[in-house]
């Protein structure tokens, strides 16, 4: 079984409009904490729509431009 991680968490988001307890709990915690915040900014600022959650950890493209 492949991890679950941020990417597949946005995903699931933008294709059900929904998420489970059970793949919140697989997800690492550094993942975890982010995708809690951006969905915090998301439901705020985007109206909830799911097309503006950030498909990307913010995290990972920082480590990919240094």
């Amino acid at each position: 079984m492949s991890k679950y991680q941020y990417e597949d968490a946005v995903k699931q988001l933008q294709e059900s409009g929904s998420i489970g307890l059970a793949d919140l709990k697989r997800l690492p915690h550094i993942d975890l904490v982010e995708l809690l915040e951006e969905i915090k900014v998301w439901c705020l600022y985007a109206n909830g729509k799911a097309d503006k959650l950030p498909k990307e950890s913010k995290k990972k493209k920082k480590k990919k431009k240094e």
